[in-house]
């Protein structure tokens, strides 16, 4: 294909072939080596080898495009560019016209570098202050075809357009087109109008001057170095990356105090502001907020110089910023302090009501809440580490009354190990063995062994371990539910009995020696209550119907009055074979109580009398009272 079309050129007449000797007719207009150059491409390619030396004479600083550009495509290419200058996708075609037209460092748009911009820039300069530079003054028309610099550059007017828009970028010019204009602001809409009425610009013109004393003010708001704004004016971008930076810290720190505020700060179970206070702080807060958020346009130098707020607008958000900080303190203080006062809340509803460590601790939050309240006190250097020091020795004082609390209420290891012998000793084995005689009270050792089985053992906390909980982890021991009230009365100088509360906590160690005493009793009792219904003479007939060996038995424990060493079946068999003709008759204590207070207190001795005949009358209706044994549970 390459031999068989001739191309003339100033009547010459050569082959393809012939006209891109020396030249790669794949490297002009930019196809790969795996790409396979179609017809189109070798023809531009020939046109463009022919007219090169043409062009350059031309146009000798036309860029160089990395791709096709033609008159078709050209527009959409320039369309690419100004999106990629306005900070959206840049494209590899948008790319490609940004490098030709000189307009990139690397990455970084740098229209400084550039002779298109140069170009324009030298127009403006030669303006006088507030003068404008027309668009005839720029672009002009050669053979009904437009270009800016003709007679050297040579640019169509959508590559101007791009350059002008990098320069608006930079904040060296403002571009107006007919109803509006485009600052470093507006670098959005720029992009988003079409290039062809882009092309028609009426002018540009050079933005305001630096407005340095709010730019500085905006700096030193924000707690940067004020002189960062004199090199912003020089066009360094690093004091704006800072300054974009410390407006997005700031803008989080300011959605989360405010949803802090929202949920409610609080501490040691008071809130900390009061509605007009926290109305206040929320206005601060949301009038710095929206100034923070205006500040995120500003993102390029250029933009920077057409900053407009002025000193004393940017520094009346400081009471916003004020507010920011007092919050952050509250917030960090409420985390320092914060654990241990959870802490101590929860110890208070662990230990009994009355007990003086809770006194002393509602003394000491009363103390810490109104310090804590007033802004003064609690920016103090010194209060936080007076109010640690406060509360720590609030929960050092709490782990000794607990610690000593859970010694008292718990057993320990020896103490264990004897519940555990009491729980398999032979007289309560005896009394099991007894209780299944009707005749005998059953409750009481019902509650004794409810009373041994509630003893808790626990030897396994440590202090470490109640230094991370309030509360025993092994045996989960609160004083307050456990502690039983007592009602004291105290006589005063007028004789009158008001009464006095304390809560008492089991000494379960005495409470075992108790255990240990009552079995002994409990034996004592129940062999004397044996003995004197065996011995009754209304039982005593019974005795005769047992057969020889049981009545050796019977005989044999009321003879020795005490229990036997062994108390098989036979002799328990027996005991029940003797008593069967009693009738047992239960009295709970609360019963007999309601029964004695049924017409009033006080009462006299035959009125209580009376009521106490009557009540016994009552359970014995129907009964031989002389086989009625009245049994007190």
């Amino acid at each position: 294909m390459t031999t068989a079309f001739e191309v003339t050129y100033q009547g010459r007449a050569k082959s393809l072939t012939e006209w891109a000797k020396g030249k790669s007719i794949r490297e002009i207009p930019g196809i790969g080596s795996h790409e396979r150059i179609n017809f189109r491409d070798l023809v531009n390619t020939t046109a463009g080898i022919c007219l090169g030396t043409k062009f350059q004479d031309q146009a000798p600083e036309y860029p160089f495009f990395s791709v096709l550009i033609t008159g078709a495509n050209r527009a959409q290419a320039a369309q690419d560019a100004l999106r990629a200058i306005a900070g959206q996708n840049r494209t590899k075609q948008a790319t490609a016209v940004l490098d030709a037209l000189e307009l990139l460092d690397g990455e970084r748009l740098d229209p400084y570098r550039s002779k298109y911009a140069k170009h324009i820039l030298g127009v403006t300069k030669k303006k006088g202050h507030g003068q404008v530079v027309n668009r005839s003054e720029l672009i002009q028309e050669v053979l009904g075809v437009e270009y800016l610099a003709p007679q050297s550059l040579r640019l169509e007017p959508e590559w101007a357009v791009v350059v002008l828009a990098a320069l608006v970028y930079a904040g060296e010019v403002v571009l107006s087109i007919p109803g509006k204009k485009f600052d470093a602001t507006g670098l959005a809409q720029l992009a988003g109008t079409g290039i062809d009425e882009l092309a028609q610009f009426k002018h540009i013109e050079r933005p305001k001057d630096w407005n340095l004393p709010a730019l500085k003010a905006l700096f030193e708001l924000l707690g940067l170095t004020p002189g960062m704004a004199q090199l912003v004016t020089q066009g360094k971008d690093e004091p704006v990356q800072e300054l974009q930076a410390k407006v997005s810290k700031y803008v989080e720190e300011i959605v989360r105090t405010q949803q802090a505020l929202k949920d409610g700060l609080h501490f040691w179970g008071q809130r900390l502001f009061d509605d007009s206070v926290l109305s206040t702080h929320h206005s601060a807060l949301e009038r710095l907020k929206g100034f923070l958020e205006s500040l995120q346009a500003f993102n390029s130098t250029g933009k920077l110089k057409n900053f407009r707020y002025d000193a004393s607008e940017v520094t009346a958000h400081r009471d916003g910023l004020n507010s920011l900080a007092e919050i952050k303190s509250l917030e960090e203080l409420v985390v320092d302090l914060g654990s241990t006062a959870s802490y101590l809340s929860t110890a208070e509803a662990v230990l009994p009501t009355g007990h003086e460590w809770i006194d002393k601790m509602k003394t000491a939050r009363d103390e810490v809440l109104a310090q804590i309240g007033d802004p003064a006190k609690r920016s103090a250097a010194a209060f936080r580490q007076q109010t640690q020091r406060k509360l720590g020795d609030l929960k050092k004082a709490y782990l000794l009354a607990y610690l000593s609390m859970h010694a008292k209420a718990r057993l320990g290891v020896n103490e264990d190990k004897r519940k555990a012998q009491l729980m398999g000793d032979e007289r309560l084995k005896d009394l099991q063995k007894l209780s299944t005689i009707d005749l005998m009270p059953r409750q009481h050792l019902s509650d004794f062994q409810n009373r041994l089985a509630g003893l808790k053992s626990c030897f396994a906390l440590t202090e470490q371990e109640l230094e991370a909980s309030p509360v025993c982890p092994h045996c989960g021991f609160r004083p307050a539910a456990e502690s039983r009230t007592e009602v004291k009365g105290l006589r005063d100088e007028l004789g009158s009995v008001p009464s006095a509360q304390s809560s008492v906590l089991i000494n379960a160690a005495a409470v075992l020696d108790q255990l240990d005493e009552q079995l002994d009793k409990m034996i004592a009792e129940w062999t004397s209550a044996l003995i004197s219904n065996l011995e009754d003479p209304t039982t005593k007939g019974n005795l005769s119907l047992l057969k020889p060996e049981p009545r050796k038995l019977v005989d044999g424990f009321i003879k020795k009055r005490t229990l036997l060493d062994d108390l098989d079946q036979d002799f328990i068999h027996a005991l029940q074979e003797v008593l069967s003709g009693l009738t047992k008759v239960s009295v709970k204590i609360a019963d007999l109580r309601d029964a004695l207070l049924a017409g009033g207190s006080p009462a006299t001795p035959a009125e209580m009398r009376k009521r106490f005949e009557e009540y016994l009358d009552g359970l014995t209706k129907g009964k031989e009272p002389g086989k009625v044994r009245i049994v007190l549970e």
